[in-house]
């Protein structure tokens, strides 16, 4: 079963987890964690779902939101992804096709028969020093979030791997280990960084994966929607009311807090010389045999 697991630090910021199995997840997971997994891992998967994997604010609701569009040849915003994480079995079962499911859980908690190859997988990562500041400025806009304290308390505990579904570099490299071990065909990796210096290319290759054929003006269109800031201004004008009530559940923001600038490099507007310098060596470590490489900039 899950335990609670709270820490501090002496400036006053706390971190509160659910613990199972050795790795640690939001408290929103419903139950004790142990039984919700399981009914997971029997989950029957439909021919065409689609699962977004990744680590929070990696651009997981903008690979949903492309998937989405490509899967339903319209350029249309849906709303948000159902997360496996956090809604139960019976919900999901209940889901008219096509679904497109999202997690911040690794290849070992999809359900077996997406893990044996049935539907369609995007692995979608970004650089962790952009990660961290999006992550810690989506806690501060939460009504009841598991983190509360500074900037520099939360660098600590996400540099220690503490933070909820662990550490950054752990689910990197539990998914390079997939890459490199498995010969199914049912997943595609993804890079933010890439996707935002050539979007219509890596649209068009998610097109390809997803085996669908769209003319040239198409794979455009659904680019043009999907760059951040004509994105973000089409879910303000197309938010459908029970997307509505789902954001006020969640934060006082006028609009869903996921969304923030989209920007390489924001990361230097909230780091210091010294974190930027201390995250780099603990960086260079733990990376000297990573085949993924990240731009900051």
């Amino acid at each position: 079963m899950c335990e609670w697991v709270e820490e501090s630090d002496p400036d006053g910021s706390t971190l509160k987890t659910k613990k199972y199995d050795g790795k640690l997840y939001t408290s929103i997971i419903p139950g004790n964690i142990k039984d919700h997994l399981e009914r997971l891992d029997t989950m029957d998967v439909r021919d065409d779902d689609i699962f977004i994997m990744s680590y929070p604010k990696s651009g997981t609701h903008w690979v949903f939101t492309i998937a989405s569009m490509l899967r339903s040849g319209k350029s249309t915003y849906i709303g948000s992804p159902h997360f496996l994480d956090y809604n139960d079995v019976d919900v999901l079962d209940k889901l008219p096709s096509p679904r497109l499911f999202a997690s911040h859980m690794t290849f070992d908690r999809l359900p077996r028969q997406a893990r044996e190859g049935k539907g369609k997988v995007f692995v979608v990562s970004r650089n962790p020093k952009d990660v961290a500041v999006s992550l810690y400025i989506f806690f501060t806009k939460l009504n009841a979030p598991d983190f509360t304290g500074t900037w520099e308390g939360f660098l600590r505990f996400y540099t220690k791997g503490t933070m909820l579904y662990g550490s950054w570099f752990d689910t990197l490299f539990d998914w390079e280990k997939i890459k490199a071990s498995s010969s199914q065909d049912n997943i595609m990796y993804l890079v933010y960084e890439d996707m935002k210096e050539d979007l219509l290319s890596n649209v068009t290759k998610m097109a390809s994966f997803l085996e669908v054929s769209y003319d040239k003006a198409f794979l455009e269109e659904v680019t043009d929607r999907c760059t951040f800031k004509i994105m973000v201004k089409t879910i303000m004008d197309e938010i459908k009311p029970q997307d509505q009530e789902y954001i006020h559940k969640m934060s006082d923001e006028k609009k869903l807090p996921i969304y923030r600038k989209g920007e390489v490099g924001d990361w230097k507007n909230h780091f210091t010389v010294a974190q930027s310098e201390a995250f780099d060596k603990i960086y260079e470590e733990q990376m000297r045999n990573a085949k993924c490489k990240f731009r900051f900039v």
